[in-house]
Parts: C-alpha cells; sequence; structure tokens
C-alpha cells in the first residue's frame, strides 16, 4: 500500500487513481463515520463533541453501541438519551461533498454497490435507495449496521417511526412499549386467555449494536456474492478505520476479486492512518487527505461526473438499441421466408 496525497509530487500516481474512476463502470464503495464529521456527525472515537460531552467517565463512544448496555436499567438510560440526541443531531444534517459524489457514480451508471457503516442515512437525503426488499438489483446503499431513523422492537421486530412519543420516552431515558406487543397482549386480556408467558417488546433504534446478528445478513451474504459476480474492479473507501471484523472480512474479499480483474485498484481515503502490514496485500493506495477535499479534487479533474448525464446520449443509445432491433427483426423475416 502506498501512501499519498494531493501534493504535485504524488501527480502521476493521481492521475492513475482518476483515469481508473474515469474508466471504470463497476465501482463498489464502503463508507464509515469520517464521510459524515463534516456534516456534524461524529466519529465515535473523537476526543471532541456529541460523544465526549455526554458520557460519564466509565462509558465510552464505542460502548455505547455494544449489546451488553441492556445489561442494566442506568446504561439504558444512557443509551436511550444519547441516542435521541444523535437522532435528533442527523435530522439537520445535510449530506457532504462524498455523499454527493457517490450519488454521482450511480447517476452515471458506475456504481455497482455502496456499502455503510453509518447509521445517519444521509444518502437517502441524495435520492439513493436504502433498505432491504426482494430485489437487491434495487438497492444502492446496504446498511451493514442498520438505520437509526427507525424503531424497532426488542421482541416481535416490527418497526416503527420516531414519532413525538416515543422521542419524548427516549429523550427521557425511557424505552417506548410496541403498539404491536401491546395490542396483541390486550386482545388476549380481553378474550380473558392466560397471560402468563405474554410479554411486551420495547422499542429501540434500529441500529445493529457490537455482539448482535444483522437480522438481514443472510440476505446481505447473498446479495454480497451477486455484487462479487458482476466482477467489481475499483473499490473506494471512505472514512473508515477498518477496525471491524465482519468489514475487515468484507475488504478482503472484494480486493481479492478486485485484483483478479484488469487494472483493478483498492483506495483507501481517509485522513488517518491504518496498519500497513496488515493491509498493504489488500489496499494499493492511501490518500491521506480528507474525504471531501478528495471529491473536491475530483470534480476539479472530472467535472461531467458532477454533473447530470447528458439526455441526448441517452436518447442516442436509445436509437441505436432500437435500430439494431428492427436490424435483427429484418433478419429473421428474411431468414423465415428461405426456409418457406
Amino acid at each position: 500500500m502506498k501512501t499519498i496525497t494531493l501534493d504535485l509530487e504524488n501527480q502521476i500516481d493521481l492521475n492513475k487513481i482518476t483515469k481508473s474512476i474515469i474508466k471504470s463502470k463497476k465501482i463498489i464503495t464502503l463508507t464509515g463515520a469520517g464521510i459524515s464529521c463534516n456534516a456534524g456527525i461524529p466519529d465515535f472515537r473523537s476526543t471532541q463533541g456529541l460523544y465526549s460531552k455526554n458520557l460519564n467517565n466509565n462509558i465510552k463512544g464505542k460502548d455505547l453501541f455494544d449489546i451488553s448496555l441492556f445489561r442494566n436499567d442506568s446504561t439504558i438510560e444512557i443509551f436511550c438519551k444519547f441516542m435521541e440526541k444523535l437522532y435528533t443531531k442527523t435530522k439537520i444534517a445535510k449530506p457532504t461533498k462524498t455523499h454527493e459524489f457517490i450519488k454521482n457514480l450511480k447517476n452515471h451508471k458506475k456504481l455497482i454497490k455502496c456499502y455503510t457503516q453509518n447509521i445517519d442515512g444521509l444518502e437517502k437525503q441524495c435520492g439513493l435507495n436504502l433498505g432491504y426488499n426482494e430485489n437487491w438489483k434495487s438497492i444502492d446503499v446496504v446498511q451493514l449496521h442498520g438505520d437509526l431513523n427507525k424503531l424497532s422492537c426488542t421482541l416481535c421486530y416490527d418497526e416503527f417511526q420516531w414519532d413525538d412519543e416515543n422521542k419524548a420516552l427516549l429523550k427521557d431515558g425511557n424505552m417506548p412499549e410496541c403498539p404491536t406487543c401491546l395490542n396483541k397482549y390486550r386482545q388476549r386480556e380481553e378474550m380473558g386467555k392466560r397471560l402468563g408467558g405474554s410479554s411486551i417488546g420495547l422499542l429501540r433504534p434500529n441500529i445493529v449494536l457490537y455482539g448482535e446478528n444483522h437480522p438481514f445478513s443472510e440476505f446481505i451474504a447473498k446479495g454480497f456474492k451477486i455484487d462479487l459476480n458482476k466482477n467489481p474492479n475499483l473499490l473506494l473507501i471512505f472514512g473508515t478505520s477498518l477496525k471491524v471484523d465482519g468489514v475487515r472480512k468484507l475488504v478482503k474479499q472484494l480486493s481479492k476479486k478486485i485484483h483478479q480483474m484488469k487494472d483493478g485498484l483498492v483506495i483507501f481515503i481517509n485522513n488517518c492512518d491504518i496498519g500497513h502490514c496488515y493491509w498493504d496485500d489488500y489496499i494499493d493506495y492511501q490518500i491521506k487527505v480528507d474525504c471531501d477535499e478528495w471529491c473536491s479534487y475530483l470534480e476539479y479533474n472530472i467535472p461531467s461526473l458532477f454533473k447530470q448525464p447528458e439526455p441526448v446520449m441517452e436518447q442516442q443509445q436509445e436509437e441505436e438499441t432500437s435500430i439494431k432491433q428492427k436490424w435483427l427483426m429484418k433478419k429473421l423475416l428474411v431468414l423465415k421466408g428461405n426456409l418457406n
């Protein structure tokens, strides 16, 4: 792995990377908290901001995202209050230059998929498709760690919105009761059925904590294989420390596939260093710069990528396809006439 900056002395390498972005139609991106910092959403590893200011001395930023928080009432209260503050912050945040760059990759039909560790959902504001439905192809962004913008039941897993009542309860450190579970409980009660063993689930942000499995892990695994089979030739990694085991595995698998392709490249864009010895065989370049700054550099060098695709070109492609179809139909009719 070669570390470079945007200085002139690295122009040859930067040109190589820029040309690969221009040429590639099979790009995968992986994003972390670093791309949302410029939107005002902090990385939990930072020593400043929301995480450090709202914790007592016994809890680290990372611990707020660990399933062990649910072992006692005091840490649950801290979790609820913190998540409400984080949710409130995300609702006023706007997508960054890096988010827009990823949307532009989609607009120009260069993006296979964006995998994100972020839970803020800023990609949706750009017009990218999030979520987990049966049509993998329609999903632009795979949320590896869930979505803060929804609440889910700890028992039945039904999803709900952050309405005013739920938001107020979480702000006070309380988990709201699940409406689905509550209705079922009341129905049993009205029908005179035994309530032994019946329980009411609680609502929490629909995010995946350290120590728990992703509810859509099988779906993501199958979809990831589909993406690998598309033969990606460029991986762009933005704003992540690559310390989560599952993400490390994902990068290794993608790197192996990409380096089987002609001129395949894996690029890591982040201000922070990562272990060279560990990643030397998987990552070709680290561009040591702020993610948005690099995207601005790309906009200067590839201005067309940051504009809407020309509709004239799309119309021309449609016309060419129509001409080919008519030609094939004519050939088939001639062939059919000869056979008769």
